[in-house]
């Protein structure tokens, strides 16, 4: 028996993944092993199964299809298949950098000529230089989203958006992460190093290898036992940073 095809799916609409879902699981030679909700638990969950190849849709809160495959280690990159709803004009985009794409709606015949070149070894590889050229097309005006500087929090039956500003704290808890605003708290299920790449430097400090801080959510911060600082942030959560880090934050809140 061949080895399967071990697929991820990445779409933040319910009703799109399972319908990728349910045409899959048509094909004997795949197998799923994920169906990620939004662009960062995609990058996440490629990272830690490492699939043979993502479907991965272009538009979707808090990280792009594009992002997601910049942010992927080349030396592991799987067969990325995007899934799209672009115009005619868009596809060329893709077509000219010999990456496969489904336009939606696709049928299961469609996704079977996917799959036929991916077991056929005539799916081309793709790397951060075709990216970077798909960036450059028009396509990248088609892809720019509104929730660019919002983190997407699901719910039992719908996302959150939390606004970047809104964030005053992301900590590690168990193997996910934290997520602080003013009143509330919310349980991810990512990496603090996902986020770390995500947040704009400007408004967010990693101070120690624990938790991310909202700098303009910091109201007090106290001199600490062996060169560090407690930092106290404004809804009462309080954060110990590290020695390296507390030298770095002194520069980065000048004082």
């Amino acid at each position: 028996m061949s080895k399967k095809i071990r697929a991820l799916i990445a779409d933040d609409e319910l009703p799109a993944r399972k319908k990728m879902t349910r045409l899959l699981e048509k094909f004997e030679q795949v197998e799923l092993v994920h169906a990620a909700e939004n662009g960062i638990e995609a990058l996440d969950m490629i990272r830690e199964l490492k699939p043979d190849v993502v479907f991965l849709d272009i538009e979707m809160p808090g990280m792009n299809g594009l992002e997601v495959v910049e942010n992927i280690d080349t030396k592991k990159m799987p067969a990325i298949v995007f899934a799209t709803a672009y115009n005619e004009h868009a596809i060329r985009a893709f077509e000219l950098n010999a990456c496969d794409y489904l336009l939606k709606p696709f049928n299961e015949d469609r996704l079977r000529t996917t799959l036929d070149k991916l077991s056929n070894g005539q799916l081309p590889g793709l790397d951060r230089d075709k990216i970077a050229s798909l960036k450059r097309a028009d396509i990248v005006e088609e892809i720019k989203i509104p929730f660019a500087n919002k983190v997407p929090v699901p719910t039992r039956d719908r996302y959150k958006l939390v606004d970047f500003q809104d964030i005053a704290c992301i900590e590690v808890e168990d193997r996910s992460v934290r997520l602080y605003t003013g009143d509330t708290s919310y349980l991810l299920n990512h990496t603090l190093d996902t986020f770390e790449k995500k947040l704009p430097q400007d408004m967010f400090f990693r101070v120690n290898r624990s938790a991310i801080i909202g700098l303009g959510h910091v109201r007090e911060i106290v001199i600490w036992f062996g060169n560090r600082f407690k930092i106290i942030l404004d809804n009462d959560h309080e954060v110990i940073s590290s020695r390296e880090k507390s030298k770095i934050l002194k520069q980065v809140l000048k004082f």
